[in-house]
This record gives C-alpha cells, sequence and structure tokens, in this order.
C-alpha cells in the first residue's frame, strides 16, 4: 500500500508540473500577441481603409535653388511659402488606392487643377479637379498628378520663377502647429446640425454623395 501511494504521489506531482508549464506557455503566448496587438499601425499601412487614410501634414517641396510649403488661401489661392504656417498645414485623405483628396485645413478648401492645368482652392469638392495621384519616390518624395488632368503639380518659387526652377517632388512632413489653434475660431460655435456627427470625417472633407470608394461602406 505505501508504494502504491508513492506511486500516486508521484504521478500527482508530475501532473502539477506540467499544469505549471502548460499555463507559463500560454501566458507567455498571450503577452507576445498583446505586444504585437499593441505596436501601432502606420498611417500608410494597407491593412486599414480607405476612409481610415487621413494625415494631418504640411506638403514640402525642394530644389538645388529654394524650398517651399504648399498653401491654400482663404481666397482659394494655391502658392509656395517658405515658413510654415496654417494655411500650409492640410488634410490628405485617401478615396482608393494611391487617389488622394488634399484640403487646407484653416482655408477650407480643397487643392484643385482645371482643365488648363491651374492649381486653385475650391470651397466645393469636385472629383474631376480634386482627385490626385500620389507616386511615392525610393528618396521619400513622392510625384503628384491629377487623376483627370494629364499634369503633374507644381509649385513654382514667387522671385525669378522660370519652368525649370518649378518643384515638383513634394513630401508630406508632420506639424507642430496645435490644431485647437485652427479649430477654436472656426468650429467652436458651429451649431449646425450634424457638425460633429461624423467622426470618422470631422473636417467635412469627404463629401459622400459625391466620391464612390467601397470603404466608406464599410
Amino acid at each position: 500500500m505505501d508504494y502504491c501511494n508513492i506511486m500516486k504521489g508521484k504521478q500527482f506531482a508530475l501532473k502539477q508540473v506540467f499544469l505549471v508549464k502548460g499555463f507559463l506557455f500560454v501566458a507567455l503566448a498571450l503577452s507576445r500577441s498583446e505586444r504585437a496587438i499593441a505596436s501601432p499601425i502606420r498611417d500608410n499601412s494597407p491593412i486599414l481603409g480607405f476612409a481610415d487614410q487621413v494625415r494631418i501634414r504640411h506638403l514640402y517641396a525642394d530644389n538645388e535653388h529654394t524650398h517651399l510649403h504648399l498653401q491654400i488661401s482663404s481666397e482659394g489661392k494655391v502658392s509656395g511659402t517658405k515658413e510654415k504656417n496654417q494655411y500650409s498645414l492640410l488634410e490628405i485623405k485617401a478615396v482608393k488606392p494611391s487617389i488622394l483628396v488634399i484640403r487646407g485645413i484653416k482655408s477650407t478648401r480643397y487643392l484643385c487643377m482645371d482643365s488648363k492645368h491651374h492649381l486653385y482652392g475650391s470651397i466645393v469638392y469636385k472629383e474631376d479637379d480634386c482627385n490626385f495621384r500620389e507616386v511615392p519616390l525610393s528618396d521619400g518624395y513622392n510625384f503628384y498628378y491629377s487623376e483627370k488632368h494629364p499634369a503633374q503639380l507644381t509649385l513654382t518659387p514667387t522671385r525669378g520663377g522660370h519652368p525649370s526652377s518649378k518643384l515638383v517632388r513634394f513630401i508630406p512632413m508632420e506639424s507642430s502647429i496645435p490644431l485647437e489653434s485652427l479649430f477654436a475660431e472656426d468650429y467652436f460655435y458651429d451649431h449646425r446640425p450634424g457638425s460633429y456627427l461624423d467622426i470618422e470625417d470631422p473636417l467635412r472633407m469627404i463629401d459622400r454623395s459625391n466620391i464612390f470608394s467601397p470603404s466608406l461602406d464599410s
């Protein structure tokens, strides 16, 4: 009887050891999965839907002679500024693969290009004029082309601007301008119905009646 009790005790101890090892293995696996889930998702990650692809950036362009940031004035003029400011702060939103809509946050105007390849800022979204194709380059810069009109997005320096000195390479740069300073004046007293209902598009950048994207229905 003593021998049987000893053997049963050993078997019980072995079971306890296996249970403890199994528990530790599961705990380790869960901790690793939590770290993976908690890892940040880049704003250009393909696992995000198009409706989530929103970036608040300055579009910086340069060449061997000068550097500029694209800005959209309240009157709709598109130009370049050497220093970042409220009018050069842009909301960049993907509406379909590689196609972007760019909107000035302060001016609330869309960056557009007409059939004569002139840039302008429009209060109203126009799909033919306001969609741009983003083409990434190996050095981190991008080219931007009008989706409808066969022309490239360019900036020309205010002084001494010649065709050869146009800026054609852009890189989105993060902003240090507090968004609260932009929203306080324009949106604090905005009590119109539905002003704050669309948390996915708080700046009302996308007119869903004019833009079709499968992701907007997801």
